[in-house]
């Protein structure tokens, strides 16, 4: 099994390294009532590291913080704030807006190019799910992300076909988005290990002869712990 593991993490490794954006796998809380602290800390297949940490501010309003850093080098923030409602039917729904930085690095082997910068994004996300009860300690949903995304990123011979010394050349783009994701969680009243699986499609309106590396799906495990 670890070696299983291991040739999956070397394998993403690899094929990753060509990408500057990958579905984030942000918690998604499901936030129960005022005063509701969920904090979740997994790895993804990149692989990257990522916590989490969710809140009920009130008994309508949400807020949320998200952090992820990968093998790259690259890195990732956002923050979001949102209303939720408990249907007291062991559902919730859950509205946020956020905003997000990061960084990325993409190489292409053949041609010893290197991509590398910075972006921002601007976001909305729905989520719906199923939340534990007395009976039963596991839970499940989705989410759908969906916004604004502009980058400024170096090239240094990444999109040239050949291998050449050709001057570093800056790139701005805007893009629009669209990430869902699905997560199941298992465990414990508090404790619980969570898996979660994303994906992304992106539209690109700037410098479209130049594909914008991006990572189409992404897979993460983890633990949340409810306070």
């Amino acid at each position: 099994m670890m070696k299983i593991l291991l040739l999956v993490i070397i394998l993403a490794t690899i094929l990753f390294s060509g990408c500057i954006y990958y579905p984030q796998l942000a918690d998604i809380p499901l936030i129960e009532e005022k005063s509701d602290l969920r904090i979740d800390a997994g790895v993804t297949m990149l692989p990257s590291i990522n916590t989490t940490i969710s809140y009920g501010l009130t008994d309508k309003i949400a807020i949320q913080g998200y952090g992820r850093v990968s093998s790259d080098e690259g890195y990732m923030f956002q923050a979001a704030v949102g209303q939720y409602h408990n249907f007291r039917n062991n559902t919730v729904l859950e509205l946020y807006g956020g905003a997000g930085l990061g960084h990325g690095d993409a190489y292409k082997s053949a041609t010893g190019g290197h991509l590398h910068g910075n972006y921002q994004l601007y976001f909305g996300q729905i989520n719906y799910g199923r939340i534990a009860t007395e009976t039963s300690n596991f839970e499940i949903g989705c989410g759908l992300k969906s916004g604004y995304m502009h980058s400024s990123l170096l090239d240094e011979n990444y999109y040239s076909p050949y291998y050449t010394q050709a001057l570093p050349t800056r790139y701005s783009d805007d893009m629009i988005f669209t990430e869902p994701q699905v997560f199941l969680r298992l465990g414990g009243k508090h404790l619980r290990f969570s898996l979660k699986a994303g994906a992304l499609l992106m539209y690109k309106f700037t410098n479209t002869a130049h594909h914008f590396p991006y990572t189409k799906f992404n897979v993460g495990i983890g633990v949340n712990y409810r306070f």
